[in-house]
């Protein structure tokens, strides 16, 4: 019994003592900290520690008056689509659904685009460190493959990002993001320059 008292009272000793070193400042913190004591902003890197290369494309404006015009009836077709293109609002964002095959069938796709205007691409990949960072049509992109589908947050501007969701039916389920490049590819032709 006296050895079990002496052992929880070593470990709670020894938890106090971690616990009061880890109150300064280790690794990158305390690189990125000035002569004034404050910390400095990282250029790309994020704390989950994915980062996207700078770009060096022209930025692009994300200012779209209607959100399926993101991509044109005619990309859309070459690309595949077969369905009405459905305005939508995913997660606040304001996009256009594209779509090919129709709902319950083995085949084919959903392609959700937007102009994500409040978050960026890096903001986009320091939330989802497993993604792989690519580049599409010149623009630095980071993707996230997902069970059923891929999502995709391109670098076109300096406060948000082009955004596409898409999810694939069970006979498509590999492809999910080449065609999600595509269709960002798409629409990055169509955002005019800002």
């Amino acid at each position: 019994m006296r050895n079990a008292v002496t052992t929880g009272i070593s470990l709670a000793a020894g938890f106090l003592l971690l616990a009061g070193c880890g109150g300064g400042q280790t690794g990158q913190a305390a690189q990125e900290t000035t002569e004034t004591g404050t910390s400095a902003p990282t250029s790309t890197s994020s704390a989950a520690g994915v980062g996207l290369p700078e770009r060096t494309a022209p930025a692009k404006s994300l200012d779209l008056s209607e959100p399926c015009a993101i991509i044109t009836k005619q990309q859309a077709t070459k690309l595949g689509v077969n369905q009405p293109l459905e305005s939508k609002n995913l997660s606040d964002k304001k996009g256009c659904d594209y779509k090919k095959g129709k709902s319950g069938s083995d085949g084919g796709w959903a392609m959700f685009v937007a102009a994500d205007p409040s978050r960026t691409a890096q903001e986009f990949a320091s939330k989802r460190p497993s993604g792989e960072s690519t580049e599409i049509a010149g623009y630095p992109a980071y993707e996230l493959e997902k069970q059923y589908g891929c999502m995709v947050a391109v670098d076109v501007t300096d406060s948000g990002s082009l955004f596409v969701n898409g999810v694939t039916r069970l006979q498509t389920k590999s492809d999910a993001c080449s065609v999600a490049n595509k269709f960002a590819e798409a629409a990055i032709k169509n955002l005019p320059d800002a």
